[in-house]
């Protein structure tokens, strides 16, 4: 009897040394506060940075579907251009035309596919230092037609394919006269439209196709070309030599905003400086503006 009471009080006292230990065990290790919880895996989770935002995500089946057609490639022969009033456009219904980047430090021109001998060599980059870049009109298997910078307006010429880069471009800019308006198109879709200036009676905008020839930024910002100006390959057919030029008409902001909706300016096309800092951002070389009455 005696022996087992000294067993019981032996196993009291591990018990109660076992919890002062766990006690002590616990203090120690607990000197910055509450451990944090596990979280399960139920919980929402943090959003993701932003720049993780764009990262692709496991998608949902789907029912099968018809399969999409791949995108056009540059090379193949292009679908007819629209007619508008007898006159050829050089886009496609889908508005998407096409560019063509020199590769060589002279662009070769020819009459003619096939010609020996081209009849115009242009300089690349231009006597302004610009990347020469020229509207397409149309396509063969080892030639290229494209509109030509130089007078007379509507003037084309032919280029060997090896001898330029093709690009699609879905940008135009279409102009009325008439009503001082310019638009502005991607694809099948007007992204903004404004009021402008236009040649004055003696000094008409011509009308025709043509496309972006460069982007310059005057010294002045706030003088008479406003902050920036786009050349195109129209030219007047009045004057022959402006302000040092050869009378090649532009598209550039102004200092007399209170002229816009008029027809005064020596044939170029006058916009808000708002808007030509928004076209400077926008437009590629060789965008095609059609200037029409």
């Amino acid at each position: 009897m005696r022996r087992s009471h000294q067993i019981l009080v032996a196993i009291a006292a591990a018990v109660i040394a076992a919890a002062i230990a766990a006690a002590v065990l616990t203090r120690d290790g607990d000197d910055s506060g509450p451990r944090p919880r596990a979280v399960p895996a139920t919980v929402d989770r943090p959003a993701a940075p932003v720049e993780e935002k764009h990262a692709r995500r496991p998608k949902a089946k789907q029912r099968p579907s018809k399969p999409v057609p791949r995108p056009e490639r540059v090379r193949s022969r292009p679908a007819p251009l629209p007619h508008v009033s007898g006159r050829k456009l050089p886009w496609r219904a889908t508005g998407v035309s096409r560019v063509a980047h020199a590769v060589n430090r002279r662009l070769a021109v020819y009459a003619r596919p096939g010609a020996k001998r081209p009849n115009v060599l242009l300089p690349n980059p231009t006597r302004l230092g610009v990347a020469r870049v020229l509207l397409v009109h149309s396509q063969r298997k080892k030639w290229i037609r494209l509109y030509m910078p130089t007078r007379p307006d509507g003037r084309t010429g032919w280029v060997r394919r090896r001898a330029v880069r093709v690009l699609r471009n879905p940008y135009r800019i279409v102009i009325h006269l008439r009503t001082h308006r310019l638009a502005l198109w991607r694809g099948d879709g007007r992204v903004f439209r404004t009021a402008i200036v236009t040649g004055a009676g003696p000094t008409p905008t011509p009308r025709g196709v043509f496309f972006v020839t460069e982007l310059l930024k005057p010294p002045d910002p706030n003088g008479a070309y406003g902050p920036f100006s786009f050349g195109i390959s129209a030219h007047s057919r009045v004057l022959k030599r402006f302000a040092g030029g050869n009378g090649q008409v532009g598209i550039h902001g102004t200092n007399q905003p209170w002229l816009i909706g008029r027809s005064v300016s020596h044939g170029c096309i006058r916009v808000n400086n708002s808007v030509i800092r928004r076209l400077a951002h926008i437009l590629p070389l060789g965008t095609p503006v059609w200037i029409r009455a």
